[in-house]
């Protein structure tokens, strides 16, 4: 109990899994502001992979409850954690909706528009959406559809581990979340300078486009961090402990010029498929609102500091390139390589930032 009579907020655990490792963050909202209650940063059960497939399986039972038992060492407390599905699982759909002051039934109609383009029961799919900034006499709204056995699967696989999946977030809402909790960065306050992040996962990478504040845009990319694992190990015969070098996990004791070598090969080869997708994106938005000037790359994820893939982007784009790493994430990792972790963990930190329980 406080002696000063002051109610502190806990969050959710934000838990974002992938084929290569599990991130974990919890939060508290107190007088002084949003804090960490606990991270986490740990390799999966059954080691690394270099799945190409891109199937991000959840973890089976077994593994599921060794999560759970890891967490709770760590300083989490409770079993409700907030998720967020595969980018793959997530369909994309802008329409034209009347404007909400209208009364008309938005979530209705975009249900029937939307399940005519998925060719599905507009009851068949979960839908989160907002409006696009107006173009003309047009009224625009970006949708996300994520189908139901989707979401059940995801509950069921947690479920196992004896955690409660109270919440299931859009992975590219989640992303904006952490990267606008990075005091360090300049984010716009108006809709005039068209930016994105460019959150490298796992398996695929994610280029979310905004307006302001708004996301008008989102780009899935087929190559994630998985390609430079890959490389790594396959390319070069790298040992998994020096393929987690080349990654950023950690730093060798001693510098080495071959090492840094590799390190910038692998990440080339990434960045020679990342920075033109991303130009597509950019040209996509720019031509839809041409009044909007450029402004920056936002990185988060895998590699977010890494100086190959920043200067790639630059070559390629021309524009500011910018690192994303919450805040309360950096006061929190006392670790040589914070801010690499920090920004690894934007996703999961952003899931734990709804404070929805």
């Amino acid at each position: 109990m406080s002696m000063l009579n002051v109610r502190t907020k806990l969050s959710t655990i934000g838990l974002d899994i992938d084929d290569h490792e599990v991130r974990a963050v919890q939060l508290r909202e107190g007088a002084n502001g949003i804090e960490v209650q606990a991270w986490a940063a740990f390799p999966r059960l059954h080691g690394d992979t270099d799945n190409q497939a891109g199937t991000a399986a959840l973890p089976e039972q077994d593994e599921m409850r060794w999560v759970s038992s890891i967490l709770a060492r760590r300083g989490f407390l409770g079993h409700c954690v907030s998720c967020a599905p595969r980018t793959r699982d997530c369909t994309q759909h802008v329409i034209e909706l009347p404007p909400p002051e209208s009364g008309a039934p938005l979530d209705q109609l975009a249900r029937v528009e939307i399940a005519r383009e998925r060719k599905c029961a507009p009851g068949d799919f979960e839908l989160g959406m907002w409006s696009l900034p107006q173009r003309g006499r047009s009224n625009e709204t970006m949708a996300l559809a994520v189908a139901k056995p989707v979401v059940e699967h995801i509950l069921e696989k947690y479920g196992q581990g004896d955690l409660d999946a109270v919440g299931i977030d859009l992975p590219e809402l989640a992303i904006m979340r952490g990267v606008q909790d990075t005091s360090s960065l300049s984010l716009p306050q108006a809709e005039a300078h068209i930016d994105a992040v460019l959150h490298v996962g796992w398996n695929s990478a994610l280029a979310v486009v905004t307006l302001g504040q708004r996301i008008v845009y989102v780009r899935r990319i087929e190559k994630g961090a998985c390609h430079v694992w890959s490389q790594a190990c396959d390319r070069f015969g790298l040992s998994p402990n020096s393929a987690r070098a080349v990654m950023g996990d950690y730093e060798t004791p001693e510098h080495s010029e071959e090492l840094d070598k590799v390190r910038s090969a692998c990440w080339s080869t990434l960045a020679k498929v990342l920075a033109p997708e991303l130009d597509v994106a950019f040209a996509y938005v720019s031509h839809s609102f041409r009044m909007a000037p450029l402004g920056q790359v936002v990185m988060s994820g895998y590699g977010a500091m890494n100086p190959t893939l920043h200067a790639k982007l630059d070559e390629i784009l021309g524009i500011p390139v910018a690192c994303s790493a919450p805040s309360a994430l950096l006061d929190s990792i006392a670790h040589p390589n914070h801010e690499t972790l920090a920004a690894r963990l934007t996703l999961a930190y952003g899931l734990a930032a709804r404070f929805d329980s």
